[in-house]
């Protein structure tokens, strides 16, 4: 139980007597006027902190903080990714421009490459942080870092065959050597066309001769197009894939021997020469491609080879 205020008195110095004095009572609202003036003051104090002195309140300095840590880390990031990617990129030039070259396999599109993994709903949360950049960048290293892996598995399972690389280039005459039999009648390059007259590129060389001589592939590989058209283009033709790059034609058939996906031997008879298609009289018309481009064949055979060679070479593929 508190106490009762004890009255007090003071001295009035003209009559010198002791009067009772009056305690001044406290007004109901002075309590919320001091409440408000310090909430506004307070908030005063702050803006003041924040806008014009440029303090910061303790959390959001601790926030400001870790933002400005994260922003270094993922500053590093990209710096590593920068590397990573140069990295990548020198290996991915060497791989084109001399491991698969020298296997002849055509050079990984850019395109593919630099593809990363689709749809942009990947990246919605994301949106307008500085992560965006880095997951994007990460999502395209690791997709470049895939075809790289499968490309160094395709070389390295075309080395573990490269004892059989000699086979497979074309490297014999696709016809009998004997000169009774046959006559180059057209070489590689530009000629007057038989038909129009006109200047163009001849893809490969046609052996002049009778209809029926037999054809030979001119290295291992498969069938991999076998056409019966008579009249138009090729008219009968086998196309064989040699692998390593490698691809021939044999146009102008009477007879084909072989069929789709069939495995081939050097040396082994696919047919016989014709007279169908676009030609002008029968004759073998035979073309090689490396890495999709026509290469001269007179740069890959000898012609000069006897007949009895030849055929020491082509009975091979029989035993």
């Amino acid at each position: 139980m508190s106490k009762k205020e004890e009255p007090k008195y003071i001295l009035d110095p003209e009559t010198l007597t002791f009067e009772l004095q009056e305690t001044p009572k406290k007004e109901w609202w002075s309590l919320p006027v001091v409440g408000v003036s310090g909430l506004v003051l307070f908030v005063l104090y702050m803006w003041l902190c924040a806008s014009v002195l440029g303090i910061n309140p303790p959390k959001t300095a601790i926030l400001r903080f870790q933002n400005t840590e994260w922003k270094t880390r993922i500053d590093q990031m990209s710096q590593q990714l920068d590397k990573y990617e140069d990295l990548i990129s020198r290996l991915e030039i060497r791989d084109d421009r001399i491991y698969r070259s020298v296997y002849g396999m055509d050079e990984i599109p850019q395109t593919v490459r630099q593809a990363g993994f689709g749809g942009e709903n990947r990246y919605e949360d994301l949106q307008g942080t500085s992560l965006l950049d880095v997951s994007r960048r990460l999502d395209v290293l690791e997709k470049r870092l895939f075809i790289q892996s499968k490309s160094f598995d395709e070389v390295a399972h075309l080395q573990q065959n490269a004892g059989d690389m000699a086979a497979h280039i074309p490297a014999i005459p696709p016809i009998n050597t004997d000169p009774s039999t046959y006559r180059l009648s057209s070489g590689f390059g530009y000629r007057s066309d038989p038909f129009t007259g006109a200047s163009k590129r001849h893809t490969g060389m046609d052996f002049a001769c009778k209809p029926g001589n037999p054809i030979y592939v001119t290295g291992d590989g498969v069938v991999t197009k076998v056409s019966t058209e008579r009249r138009q283009g090729y008219g009968f033709h086998v196309e064989v894939d040699h692998g390593f790059g490698y691809k021939t034609r044999y146009a102008h058939m009477s007879r084909i021997d072989v069929s789709l996906g069939q495995q081939l031997k050097r040396g082994d008879c696919i047919g016989a020469t014709g007279n169908t298609g676009r030609s002008s009289g029968p004759h073998l018309h035979y073309e090689i491609m490396y890495r999709k481009e026509y290469q001269n064949p007179a740069l890959y055979l000898d012609m000069e080879i006897s007949p009895e060679d030849y055929f020491t070479m082509v009975r091979k593929s029989e035993q």
